[in-house]
């Protein structure tokens, strides 16, 4: 690289410090572009009269808290040794190691909540989450107490390690911004107080390498061929961002450094696989993320719906519950009034919502294994018990940390569904399910509402902490003028060979089992058995069942209990 450009830039980069009161903040994310421009406004400080270092210079470092183990401790390590050679050297910087919130966490997300990790065909909310957020608090904060002058067009400078060089895309976002197409300065998407400064904008690769191999160990204290050891020459890194436009793009290239799990990244993750073959113990990473991202689309871990739509229904029926419909009172007319308001369940579309307790449990459970085989620590206690507490407070699932243990988990293979209208044996998208065990459908009638019929099976859910995923629908006789609900489980399972297997384990599920009734669902196990009667009295085609259906062939009373013999 000639020295020119190299004099140009620190020149630009000491014009900026000394030119006013306002607070310098540096994007560092440890990778090869923000470790070469830090390198040099740490040699623009070093350079400046001591009495003259008045501004602090902000370095702020995003810690996703999923980065590889590795990683984690080398930017914990660098950090180190930029606060203590920072203290040596006399200059005025502080360091920020930026975190997300608990809430915001990653594991609280996915395994609390159950959202659903990002992937290049779904939105994108891990970069806002765990990056942007916390670079735009403290934005926030500097700005709030940077000195202000009227007239004046910014609160602070941002440096970032932006190069045209590095990507297309990266290069659109840079001109996008740009003051002006030969200088160094750019406008913040987010904050019109920030002046956002690219020191190395028009730095190749190749010179980028050079100069740093140049230094040899960079003057805050990290050598160069750690820095290549840990990251390799062609490696991008996906850096700090301070909002949508700013910053580099995660999971863009197939070769970056970044969180671990990432969703963009999938299969055999080039990032992980360089560590195994360097000799670094994360094959259970890979393992790990490859299940999340499998389990991610497999039905039979998902819920029936998003949280939002089922929330709302649940309050539209309480509403509608405290309502006297005057029709009810004409005996007359009650059947007629009752057929035309019936709140019927439906599914046209598959849009399943987030993933099931039990898919959250059988990740957390895998992950700890993961965690205890690797000796380094994955997740935190304060996150574990927040997702207990999560569990509790949106699925009133009570689980105590003594019954979350590391636990391997054998996956026999995601069961993928289309989007698309549902038809019965229809909507298997065999292009991506690679499970090898048989498909069952069960249906079951039930003489309850829309909510009430859906808050039955969340029941269900909670009393055996595991899930079966089903498509609802109405089943109505307009000329008699007869409705109710049916669901239609899916039933996908090792060891489940037969139909007869298939209801026998949909039916223990439901609770319909001699010795297991409750109240509640002995009551339904008798709806259901009248319904199915009644429907396949009323019904002109029949589907085909199967010759003997366990547990409902027979039924009595003993002693108040209902039971089913086979």
């Amino acid at each position: 690289m000639a020295n020119d450009m190299i004099t140009q830039i620190k020149s630009e980069m000491k014009k900026v410090y000394l030119e006013d009161g306002k607070p310098i903040v540096v994007g560092y994310s440890g990778g090869k572009d923000s470790s070469l421009m830090l390198a040099l406004l740490w040699e623009v400080l070093k350079s400046i009269p001591l009495e003259n270092r008045t501004k602090t210079v902000h370095i702020m470092t995003s810690d996703t808290k999923v980065e590889v183990p590795a990683i984690s401790e080398f930017i914990k390590g660098t950090l180190q040794k930029i606060e203590h050679q920072g203290k040596v050297d006399q200059l005025p910087i502080q360091v920020h190691k930026l975190e997300p919130t608990l809430k915001s966490s990653f594991w609280f997300k996915i395994l609390g909540r159950g959202t659903l990790v990002p992937t290049p065909e779904s939105p994108r909310w891990c970069t806002s989450a765990l990056k942007i957020s916390p670079s735009r608090n403290l934005l926030k904060e500097l700005i709030a107490s940077a000195p202000t002058t009227i007239g004046e067009e910014h609160a602070l400078t941002l440096m970032l390690g932006l190069r045209l060089e590095e990507s297309a895309r990266r290069a659109a976002n840079i001109r996008n911004f740009e003051i002006s197409k030969n200088g160094l300065f750019s406008r913040h998407v987010d904050f019109k107080e920030i002046r956002v400064m690219s020191p190395i904008k028009f730095i190749g690769s190749d010179e980028l390498w050079f100069e740093l191999l140049n230094f040899g160990r960079l003057p805050f204290g990290i050598s160069v061929e750690d820095l290549t050891l840990q990251y390799g020459e062609d490696i991008l890194e996906c850096g700090l961002k301070t909002s949508t436009d700013v910053g580099n793009a995660c999971g863009g290239s197939g070769s970056r450094i970044g969180c671990w799990t990432c969703g963009l990244v999938s299969g055999n993750d080039p990032m992980l696989l360089r560590f195994i073959e360097e000799g670094k113990p994360y094959q259970g990473l890979l393992d790990w993320k490859n299940l999340m991202l499998n389990m991610r689309n497999d039905i039979r871990y998902r819920e029936l719906m998003r949280r939002q739509t089922y929330n709302k229904k649940v309050n539209e029926y309480e509403l509608d519950k405290g309502k006297i419909d005057l029709f009810d009172l004409d005996d007359s007319t009650k059947d007629i009034n009752r057929y035309e308001t019936f709140k019927r369940a439906k599914y046209d579309i598959y849009e399943p919502g987030s993933l099931t307790v039990e898919g959250r449990m059988i990740l957390l459970k895998a992950l700890l294994h993961t965690q205890q085989e690797l000796g380094e620590t994955l997740i935190s206690e304060e996150e574990i018990l927040a997702i207990l507490e999560q569990w509790k407070d949106t699925d009133q699932i009570i689980i105590s940390r003594d019954q979350i243990n590391p636990e391997p988990f054998h996956y026999d293979g995601q069961l993928v569904f289309k989007k698309e209208r549902f038809r019965k044996y229809q909507i298997v998208n065999y292009k991506k399910t690679v499970n090898p065990n048989k498909i069952f459908y069960v249906t079951v009638e039930l003489n309850m509402e829309e909510v009430e019929f859906y808050q039955f099976f969340k029941k269900r859910q909670r009393e055996t902490l595991t899930s079966l995923f089903f498509f609802p629908e109405a089943q109505e006789f307009r000329d008699k003028k007869l409705v109710w609900n049916k669901a239609t489980f899916v039933v996908c399972k090792e060891g489940i060979k037969t139909q007869e297997q298939a209801y026998e384990y949909a039916y223990k599920w439901l609770g319909w089992q001699y010795g297991h009734f409750t109240e509640e669902t002995q009551k339904a196990a008798i709806n259901h058995l009248i319904l199915s009667a009644l429907s396949e009295g009323l019904t002109e085609k029949q589907e085909k069942q199967p010759n003997k259906i366990p547990n409902l062939i027979e039924s009595q009373f003993e002693e108040g209990q209902l039971a089913f013999a086979l």
